[in-house]
């Protein structure tokens, strides 16, 4: 949309939506909200914190990204950064998303210091972990700047962090010179520098320029071993948990099809103990495969098609989201959907998409992960020791792969898969390219 100059999309109705069986929408709602009461965790934690409650959990399971990954389990700035400290400290409003009981929303002022004044719905756990601990800062009122002015200057606050924390990386490594960084000493914990260089980005000044183009792009073009420290997925930066401690959680990292995102085949189980559709071991590779496409196609069903929050999904309702939210669609619309179609939902997308980035050139050799999560074990914490080789991985891939009906050396989807799932003129499109 932004090459297209496109600044927004205004959409206004007066009318009433309609209802198929308004008496029954009301109930399965009504049973919703019951589910999502009886969450130890939704309530009254989450509903307190928000999602920085996570940097509390991530830590405590040894997974908390630090120093662009060089240091998690070593830096640990819970104290400083946690969403005990933001609740206690920094919060002077609650807020919730339309008709929603959590209100999970938090926003926070620094009212002392060098930031004073500096207010922001959040940071969330994703921003507290790219401007805080994977930049080795753990000076809060630097975190909820850096939130609202990425805000103001339209900047992913994931994709800004994170290749802000490789250029320290780079600096301190004596790859990018202080001259090369115009002057900037980017030592890991800096926050002034790190504003400053998040100003350069926004306005595309000096090294602001190459690094606006993402860790992917930049390590390219400044070469001299630059790409062993760039954190990235398919050219996405990576989120706040560090998969060496979370196998499947990384497995769905390495095959979104939009690159290192969380949003895609999010690991409940791992991350949140919870044990649906069974309890895992996070440290172990064994069927991982096949939990990870359960966790993709569930996800997109509830999450993205229905569409449905992902948050009281993750910590509430998952063990019973493919029979309930079919009540609500079936009210409301209708349709009814049985929980196996509601899989299938997901695994349709899933498969689109994937013939979607196969048409554009990518492949099995493109589900990886960063060179430092094969080749480096996590230096500290609970999971000290850990990381995903390249045997790990393509152990996973194969099994991942074969649920879902791909070849194993392409990871193309099948055409008997296609078909299966009603997408014959996607393999009929990939068959003329020579892709199938």
């Amino acid at each position: 949309m932004g090459s297209k100059k496109l600044k927004a999309i205004a959409v206004r109705g007066a009318n009433k939506v309609n209802c198929a069986d308004e008496a029954k929408f009301k109930e399965a709602l009504k049973e919703l909200y019951s589910e999502m009461q009886k969450s130890p965790v939704l309530y009254p934690d989450f509903s307190k914190l928000g999602t920085p409650m996570v940097v509390e959990r991530a830590s405590e399971l040894g997974i908390l990204p630090s120093k662009n990954w060089s240091a998690t389990g070593v830096f640990v700035p819970v104290e400083s950064i946690g969403g005990e400290t933001q609740e206690k400290y920094y919060t002077v409003m609650r807020k919730g998303c339309y008709h929603c009981p959590v209100r999970c929303g938090q926003t926070r002022l620094v009212k002392s210091g060098p930031y004073a004044g500096f207010i922001t719905e959040g940071p969330e756990f994703e921003t507290t972990y790219s401007f805080g601990s994977a930049t080795g800062i753990n000076y809060m009122p630097a975190i909820i700047a850096a939130d609202r002015l990425c805000d103001e200057f339209g900047l992913d606050t994931i994709s800004a962090g994170v290749v802000i924390a490789f250029a320290m990386e780079l600096y301190e490594q004596g790859v990018l010179s202080k001259e090369e960084l115009d002057g900037l000493d980017l030592r890991f914990g800096n926050h002034e520098a790190m504003i400053k260089l998040l100003r350069k980005i926004a306005y595309r000044e000096g090294i602001g320029d190459l690094l606006a183009e993402g860790t992917k792009r930049a390590s390219e073009t400044i070469g001299r071993g630059a790409e062993k420290y760039a954190i990235h997925i398919k050219g996405s930066e990576l989120p706040g948990y560090d998969v060496r401690g979370a196998k499947a959680h990384g497995l769905g990292y390495a095959t979104s099809f939009t690159g290192g995102d969380h949003g895609r085949g999010y690991a409940i189980q791992e991350i949140f103990d919870t044990p649906v559709p069974y309890s895992v071991d996070r440290l172990t590779i064994e069927g991982k495969g096949k939990l990870c496409k359960w966790n993709q196609d569930v996800r997109t069903a509830v999450c993205d098609c229905m569409p449905f929050c992902a948050f009281p999904f993750d910590m509430a309702i998952a063990e019973v989201a493919t029979t309930l939210l079919p009540k609500l669609y079936e009210s409301l619309t209708g349709y009814s959907l049985t929980a196996q179609e509601v899989e299938k939902v997901g695994e349709r997308v899933n498969n689109v998409a994937r013939a979607f980035n196969v048409r554009e050139g990518f492949s099995r050799v493109d589900d990886t992960f960063p060179k430092r999560i094969m080749t480096e074990p996590i230096p500290g914490g609970a999971s000290k020791g850990q990381l995903i080789s390249a045997e790990d991985l393509n152990t996973m891939l194969d099994e991942y792969y074969e649920a879902r009906g791909w070849d194993k050396k392409t990871g193309v989807p099948s055409r008997e898969k296609l078909e299966e799932l009603e997408l014959t003129y996607i393999a009929d499109d990939l068959a003329k390219l020579k892709k199938l």
